[in-house]
């Protein structure tokens, strides 16, 4: 699904259906960035056909840069072998808090990877990128990372939500009333099974003080489409999912 979001910001990917007709999003994110486009995540191997059609259509001569990595779990880098025997000049960003000899695949040269901390920035090829700690995960080394340019926040499997299959194409402002709670929860308890024992009121703190300290305009999910319409209200209503769930 190749799309627009938002600015130079465009989100590519596939759907699967999964229990009772609900559907869970793969979605890969692209910053064009003036020719040397930064890519986020690398979606799974099981949508490699598409992902890669779609991102060779939206970069048609440009060279992908850099790709960053949330975190090293397979829908999150299932193409990476594809991006890198495609565009071998490519660079890898990655949490310092991941084990490279345990979770970078062998075959990756290690001047192909540069590692990022929480609670800094960098600048890559021009565009000045923020990273965080991801509040939720479901690895050690997961950080979420925002660009302050269009405002977009990655938020990893965080957000994430399920949909029926008449929403898989849409964004949130393209839909009756935006992303409702109940799809949010869904895919949180599946994604995140240990929620359950959570205290959801730190979690809700702790995703504000994300947002406190951000403009964000956008966020940006894996498995969801980007939240690009109303920003306050998705927050709302996740903070409403992840505070039902223990009621």
């Amino acid at each position: 699904m190749l799309r627009q979001v938002v600015g130079d910001l465009y989100q590519i990917g596939e759907s699967v259906q999964g229990e009772d007709g609900w559907h869970e999003a793969v979605r890969v994110y692209v910053l064009l960035n003036d020719g040397c486009p930064l890519v986020f995540d690398s979606g799974s191997h099981v949508h490699r056909g598409q992902i890669m059609a779609e991102l060779k259509e939206l970069l048609g001569d440009a060279p992908v840069g850099y790709v960053f990595l949330t975190h090293t779990e397979l829908p999150h880098t299932g193409n990476i072998s594809a991006i890198l025997q495609e565009w071998p000049e490519a660079k890898l960003v990655v949490s310092s808090a991941i084990l490279p000899h345990c979770e970078l695949p062998w075959w990756v040269k290690d001047e192909q990877v540069q590692y990022s901390q929480a609670g800094t920035e960098s600048v890559y090829a021009g565009r000045r990128i923020s990273f965080s700690d991801g509040i939720l995960k479901d690895q050690p080394g997961t950080h979420w990372m925002f660009d302050a340019r269009t405002g977009a926040l990655f938020t990893a499997d965080a957000f994430g939500y399920f949909f029926p299959q008449s929403a898989a194409t849409s964004f949130d402002d393209e839909l009756e009333d935006g992303v409702p709670a109940d799809w949010l929860q869904r895919y949180h308890l599946n994604a995140f099974r240990f929620l359950p024992l959570v205290d959801g009121a730190k979690v809700v703190s702790d995703i504000a003080k994300v947002f406190a300290k951000r403009d964000v305009q956008v966020i940006a999910p894996t498995h969801g489409n980007a939240i690009r319409g109303n920003v306050p209200q998705c927050v709302t209503r996740f903070n409403e999912a992840i505070m039902g769930i223990r009621q």
